[in-house]
């Protein structure tokens, strides 16, 4: 298969660990080698693979990859990221599900940097930038952004610090008005009045501020996303051209 080379050694003895109760056919597998566990992979119910993730010391540690067949039966590899002691480090490279086409790229360096996914259109003739957040050390840390395809707006906006939910969390329906509940208040993975989110805002410089103009999904984003953005631009179309 293009683009995929186990980090699962061969000599490790197949474990199933859970199956679709629908067909029976196994679901969950784990690889063993010795008193070690040193892969898991996922099946769907028609028995082709899902992911594989090789571990090492009880982590990640390998080439970590997503399959799928969904767009003609075909499997291939659409996402492949290295991992190292339990900490994604390298290029991870996601690729089209239609044709194989390589449609983005994003670098880590011990768990720290911008995970970037890319999507396609149904038609598979365009790519655009559909989410975009920080990771700090291998825990969410910063900005989270769900694009549009006009890659000028979002459709969900939300802030982590040391993985837990801190800062303003904004959902937006299909016509760009804030979702009924919406914004949200978070400290520390609590759920807080607006009032006492701006309260907490004085005390905490880590929190985003509130301003009335970020109820409206357009975005400026920083630099490192812009670069994304124009980066799966011009990836398309090379690829067409």
């Amino acid at each position: 298969m293009k683009h995929y080379r186990s980090s699962i050694p061969k000599a490790a003895l197949e474990r199933v660990v859970s199956t679709h109760q629908s067909t029976g056919k196994k679901q969950k597998v784990e690889y063993v080698l010795g008193d070690e566990v040193v892969g898991v992979r996922w099946f769907a119910q028609d028995g082709l693979m899902g992911s594989e993730t090789p571990w090492k010391n009880g982590v990640p540690h390998g080439t970590m990859y997503y399959f799928d067949d969904r767009f003609d039966g075909l499997l291939r590899v659409t996402f492949a990221e290295p991992y190292r002691n339990g900490l994604s480090h390298g290029v991870a490279k996601q690729w089209s599900g239609y044709n194989g086409r390589l449609i983005g790229t994003y670098s880590m360096k011990r768990g720290t940097g911008i995970d970037l996914w890319r999507c396609e259109t149904y038609s598979g003739k365009s790519v655009y930038l559909h989410e975009a957040r920080y990771i700090q050390g291998g825990k969410w840390h910063g900005f989270e952004w769900w694009l549009e395809d006009d890659q000028k707006s979002v459709h969900q906006e939300a802030h982590f610090w040391d993985n837990l939910q801190h800062g303003i969390r904004r959902l937006w329906n299909s016509e760009g008005r804030l979702r009924r509940g919406y914004p949200q208040y978070w400290v520390k993975n609590e759920r807080v009045s607006k009032r006492q989110y701006l309260r907490a805002c004085t005390q905490d410089p880590n929190l985003p501020l509130f301003r009335e103009i970020d109820n409206l999904p357009q975005r400026k984003f920083p630099s490192e996303v812009r670069v994304a953005i124009k980066q799966t631009a011009s990836l398309q179309l090379a690829a067409r051209g």
